[in-house]
């Protein structure tokens, strides 16, 4: 099968549409590609270390940003079953207007338990993403010292006590040539 040369064409944009202003555009950092290093902190307290890569660009006339994100990397991936934990996603952004926020669907056909739909905002320097997983549960994503180079991002699930936030994915981007 042969990928449609209209629908590669169609979806990129070079820039965001005029009317999101450069302020609202919190995400305008990642476009491009990036090295990820990714720490996986289990229940049971181990962390599992991978590789990854990020690739993020304006789509749909520039209204939203859509990103591939997927670790391990292509290369380092294996063919079969992925592994628990495993991401081979996308994300879109798209701004509400109406909320002054950002809407964030997290799609992984890898594996469908970390899918997720998230409202975020910029809290001083940093990218505050509230919403939950794909079964309900709470989960709070965000992006913290981020640089035109580097990042370092964190995810947290609300645990079963319904109190206390667990953190189970750390990314640190780089800013790569991919």
């Amino acid at each position: 099968m042969t990928i449609p040369q209209g629908f590669l064409e169609a979806l990129p944009s070079p820039q965001r549409v005029a009317d999101l202003s450069e302020e609202a555009d919190i995400f305008g950092f990642l476009i491009g590609s990036w090295e990820l290093d990714a720490l996986l902190h289990e229940v049971d307290g181990t962390t599992r270390r991978t590789k990854g890569e990020l690739h993020a660009c304006w789509v749909l006339e520039g209204r939203a940003i859509q990103d591939l994100f997927i670790f391990p990397r292509r290369t380092d991936r294996s063919v079969g079953t992925p592994a628990r934990g495993d991401r081979y996603a996308t994300t879109i952004r798209t701004y509400d207007r109406g909320l002054n926020a950002w809407r964030v669907t997290f799609i992984n056909p890898a594996d469908d338990q970390t899918s997720a739909r998230l409202t975020a905002r910029r809290r001083g320097q940093e990218i505050a993403m509230e919403g939950e997983l794909a079964d309900g549960t709470p989960i709070r994503w965000g992006y913290q010292a981020i640089t035109a180079h580097s990042f370092h991002y964190s995810a947290e699930r609300l645990q079963d006590d319904g109190r206390s936030w667990r953190l189970y994915l750390e990314l640190f981007g780089k800013r790569s040539s991919l």
